[in-house]
C-alpha cells in the first residue's frame, strides 16, 4: 500500500529439569576456555585487520570479543598517543548488512564508553599483509596510517574531544489531528475530499477537461493522495525547521536524515558540546511542553559523531 493511499484513508476516515550447580559451573568454565582457545586460533589464522576508528590512547588496550563478523577480540594499536582500534579477520571483504553495520557501531560506542574520543572510520575498511613485502597488516596500519596522518588525527581528536552526537526523532502523537489540519488548510484537498465523500469522481483527461461520474473513483483518490502526501511533506519540513530553530542555541551542527512513516517529522543527528547536554535536554522538554502533548521527541545518545566525521583510509597497493 502506497503512502498516498494511507494518507487518503486518514483524510476520509473522520467522515467514514536442571543440572546440579557444580556440574553447571564446570560446563560453563569448559565452554569459556574452548571459546577463548578458538578465538586465539582464529586470530592467528586471520592475517587481515578490520579498522573501526582512531582514538586517543597511549598504550595497547583490549575492548572485548565483539569484532564484526566473527566476535574476534577488539584491541588498540597505539602510536605516540593515538591508536587504531582493530580486530582480526580472514575476510577479504565485509558484507554491508544490518548485522555487520550494527556490530561496527557497537564497537565504536563501547570504545567511547571507556572514555576515549572516537573518530569513526568508514565501514568495511581492511588492512592486509602487503603483497611481496615484509610488512604485516598491523605494521601497515601504524606506519601508513598513524605515522603519516598523526597531525591530522591529533587535530580532529582535539576538535571532537568535548563533543558528542545526539539523535532526536520528532513524532506527532495524533495523526487524525494532523490530517484534519491539512484538509482545513488546503482548498484543493478539501474540494476533492468533498467529492470523494459524495461519490462523484472526476475523470482527468490528457486535455485537462474533467468529466464527472458516479462510478470508479480511482483517478480522484490518486490525485487526492498525491496532494495529501505533498501537503504532509511540507508540514513535516516546517515542523523540522521549527524544532531545529528552537534548539539552535544548544547545538553546534545538525544533519537532517530521512524520516520513516507518517508520524515522524524529524530524524536529526545533532552535534552538542558535552557541557551543554543538560541545556539541550531541557530545550527538548520545553519544546514538547509548549505543544501540549501533540509532539513527542525521542532522544538517543550520546554517541560517537557518526554523522559528522568518517575517516577514509586507502592503501598504495
Amino acid at each position: 500500500m502506497s503512502q498516498a493511499t494511507v494518507a487518503v484513508g486518514q483524510v476520509l476516515a473522520p467522515a467514514l529439569a536442571s543440572e546440579p550447580p557444580s556440574a553447571s559451573c564446570a560446563i560453563a568454565v569448559s565452554a569459556a576456555a574452548r571459546s577463548t582457545a578458538q578465538r586465539a586460533v582464529a586470530h592467528a589464522a586471520a592475517t587481515r585487520r578490520y579498522i573501526y576508528c582512531i582514538i586517543d590512547c597511549p598504550e595497547p588496550t583490549t575492548f572485548g570479543p565483539m569484532g564484526v563478523g566473527n566476535d574476534a577480540e577488539v584491541f588498540a594499536l597505539p602510536y605516540e598517543g593515538i591508536a587504531a582500534v582493530v580486530s582480526s579477520t580472514a575476510a577479504e571483504k565485509l558484507e554491508i548488512s544490518r548485522e555487520n553495520t550494527l556490530a561496527h557501531q557497537r564497537v565504536l560506542e563501547a570504545v567511547m564508553q571507556r572514555g576515549h574520543t572516537v573518530l569513526p572510520v568508514r565501514f568495511g575498511t581492511l588492512a592486509k599483509d602487503k603483497p611481496d613485502g615484509p610488512a604485516d597488516a598491523e605494521s601497515r596500519i601504524v606506519n601508513h596510517v598513524l605515522v603519516q596522518r598523526r597531525d591530522e588525527f591529533n587535530g580532529l581528536l582535539a576538535l571532537y574531544r568535548d563533543r558528542v552526537e545526539l539523535g532526536v526523532k520528532g513524532l506527532w502523537t495524533d495523526m487524525n489531528a494532523v490530517f484534519a489540519e491539512i484538509v482545513n488548510e488546503n482548498d484543493a484537498i478539501r474540494l476533492l475530499r468533498k467529492r470523494a465523500l459524495s461519490g462523484v469522481s472526476p475523470r482527468w483527461h490528457c486535455s485537462g477537461a474533467v468529466a464527472h461520474t458516479r462510478s470508479g473513483g480511482l483517478p480522484l483518490t490518486v490525485r487526492l493522495g498525491e496532494l495529501v502526501k505533498k501537503a504532509l511533506d511540507a508540514k513535516k519540513s516546517a515542523a523540522e525547521a521549527e524544532l531545529l530553530n528552537y534548539l539552535a542555541g544548544t547545538i553546534l551542527d545538525a544533519r537532517q536524515n530521512k524520516t520513516f512513516g507518517d508520524p515522524m517529522f524529524a530524524n536529526l543527528a545533532l552535534l552538542v558540546n558535552k557541557s551543554r547536554q543538560d541545556d539541550f535536554a531541557a530545550a527538548l522538554s520545553a519544546f514538547e511542553d509548549q505543544r501540549a502533548g501533540r509532539v513527542r521527541l525521542k532522544l538517543v545518545g550520546p554517541m560517537p559523531p557518526f554523522n559528522f566525521i568518517e575517516l577514509v583510509i586507502t592503501w598504495d597497493d
